[in-house]
């Protein structure tokens, strides 16, 4: 029969029924149609659910991603610089990996809101004063990241948001805010809200709950505008009540739309997808007529048979709408949907499958920035605290020790300071990789930021005998002179080594060893750099001999 009618579900549906209604089945057909009726509305509520779910959580881990990469620019930044405007300058264009994420601009502004301190791109229109801006208001009671409303930036004249970080030195002192402006409409960010609709009638709305704004809607030039008052559009007004998942509401106009609301966490924003029911449910409708039409004509069998047969074509249907389902309520894993046909369902299927693959890398990518360093690429302080718990809690089961060493670079500033922060980057790059080098594939080598480096050893009979024979292998790579374009570059280190015996790993924590690990190594810089000192008791110079 399939090869007769083709692969096309519209096809075989049209052609089973008319072969059962010419076998003339007729009373179970008015009852089965009634059904179908509720299956198919179930089954087009759920794909906007879904669709608008992902939508949002899209959204959402596009924006957590820009203000955290924002936020590890701002960790980073030297409290130098603040006071060297051309340093600054220059120090802000060389971060190139989050200017894609910033396209409109990434500036430092001063703790008085006056023009900035930099800026890139640099634009000759920036304006002299941010005093009035909300973001900056909000930094300056807050002292934390804030995501502005939406707003329409004055330089670009787009619809725009700003992430705002405050920049704090040592002792806790602003000493600027770092700024990145990105156009809401950014390829990759949220362009594919514009323009792109649920069906040929229905409309997104990106609602900003706290500011009470429209974000940016499908339709063209629509962005950045107050809500309607009360009780001019009853769907926002609901929306704004707390109303969430699908539900079918009547407009201002009494008409029924078909509605998707879903929360956007970080930003406080509700993503809306409408859709006009006679538009969403315009298939179902015109099944029902037509099949209503014959079967006030033919018998009960044609009712039962047409039921069957209906029932059986439709199910891939159902069953991948209970998949999706099942994976946006989070009762199942997500993982590809089984592809069990060669029609519409199944091109539905493998589009999903491809979505979630790309959600997946992208997880993925954010996973891996979240736990290591942006320049070196090595463990950052977060993943090589994990790890360190985790051999504290197998110490007890392996019956071995564990040695940590604690690096800070002797003198890198002068680095910095003599031949710009590229090149310091570039040797912090080489000295990372030397470190590596200088242990086995089972110990971490991390960066915890600045020049400072932890190496954490796998548990060992001996930890001590192992930490100084790495401790003694790290001087000796550091005293290499390092390539540097025509420079060549020698920097030393003072290292502290910190022992934790197998009988006290239960009541040591990572960070006791982190802080025990660091006397050590000022310990080592106070008796003379480039040399390592065991926690609480020995210091020992750069040398060959075993200790």
């Amino acid at each position: 029969m399939k090869w007769l009618v083709g692969s096309s579900l519209k096809i075989r549906i049209a052609a089973v029924a008319g072969f059962l209604f010419l076998a003339g089945i007729t009373l179970l057909a008015l009852f089965a149609t009634w059904i179908l009726h509720g299956d198919m509305q179930d089954l087009v509520s759920k794909q906007q659910l879904t669709a608008a779910s992902y939508i949002a959580r899209d959204i959402d881990g596009k924006l957590t991603l820009r203000r955290d990469s924002l936020q590890r620019v701002a960790l980073n930044m030297p409290p130098e610089l603040f006071a060297d405007p051309p340093a600054l300058q220059k120090w802000l264009e060389d971060r190139k990996a989050i200017h894609t994420m910033f396209p409109a601009g990434l500036l430092v502004i001063p703790p008085d809101g006056g023009p900035p301190l930099a800026d890139t791109p640099r634009q000759q229109t920036r304006p002299k004063s941010f005093t009035d801006r909300d973001w900056f208001i909000d930094v300056i009671a807050s002292r934390d990241t804030v995501i502005s409303k939406p707003l329409i930036a004055r330089a670009s004249k787009e619809p725009a948001l700003v992430v705002a970080v405050p920049v704090f030195d040592a002792r806790n002192n602003l000493l600027g805010i770092l700024v990145g402006v990105t156009p809401l409409a950014t390829p990759g960010f949220l362009d594919l809200i514009q323009g792109s609709r649920p069906g040929s009638l229905g409309t997104y709305q990106l609602i900003s709950l706290r500011h009470r704004m429209i974000a940016l809607t499908s339709e063209q030039g629509t962005a950045v505008a107050q809500l309607p008052p009360r009780g001019e559009d009853p769907i926002i007004d609901e929306a704004v009540d707390g109303a969430r998942g699908i539900r079918i509401i009547s407009n201002a106009g009494g008409a029924e739309e078909l509605v998707t609301i879903a929360d956007i966490p970080l930003p406080n924003w509700l993503l809306i997808a409408r859709q006009p029911t006679r538009e969403a449910f315009a298939t179902v409708g015109n099944t029902l007529r037509n099949m209503l039409l014959i079967t006030s004509l033919l018998a009960l069998p044609i009712f039962v048979l047409l039921f069957a047969a209906l029932n059986r074509l439709l199910q891939p249907i159902a069953t991948l709408a209970g998949d999706l389902h099942d994976m946006a309520e989070g009762t199942r894993p997500m993982q590809p949907i089984e592809i069990r046909s060669s029609d519409e369902v199944a091109d539905v299927a493998k589009s999903f499958n491809r979505l979630q693959g790309k959600l997946l890398e992208q997880e993925y990518r954010l996973a891996e920035m979240a736990h290591h360093d942006v320049l070196t690429g090595l463990p950052n302080r977060l993943l090589i605290t994990d790890r360190m718990e985790n051999s504290l809690r197998q110490m007890p089961r392996v019956g071995q020790s564990l040695a940590v060493l604690f690096l800070d670079l002797d003198d890198f500033k002068k680095i910095n300071d003599s031949h710009g922060h590229q090149v310091g980057d570039l040797l912090l790059i080489e000295i990372a990789q030397r470190l590596v080098n200088c242990v086995r594939s089972a110990d971490t080598v991390g960066r915890l930021g600045g020049d400072e480096f932890l190496i954490l050893l796998s548990p060992a009979g001996d930890p001590l005998e192992a930490a100084e024979r790495v401790a003694e292998k790290c001087l000796q790579a550091l005293a290499i002179p390092a390539r540097i374009g025509d420079l060549a570059l020698t920097v030393s280190a003072s290292i502290g080594i910190v022992i934790c015996e197998k009988q006290h790993a239960s009541s040591t924590t990572a960070s006791q060893l982190m802080s025990q690990a660091d006397v050590a190594m000022y310990r080592a810089k106070a008796a003379g750099r480039n040399r390592y000192a065991v926690y609480p008791y020995q210091t020992y110079p750069t040398s060959s001999h075993n200790v």
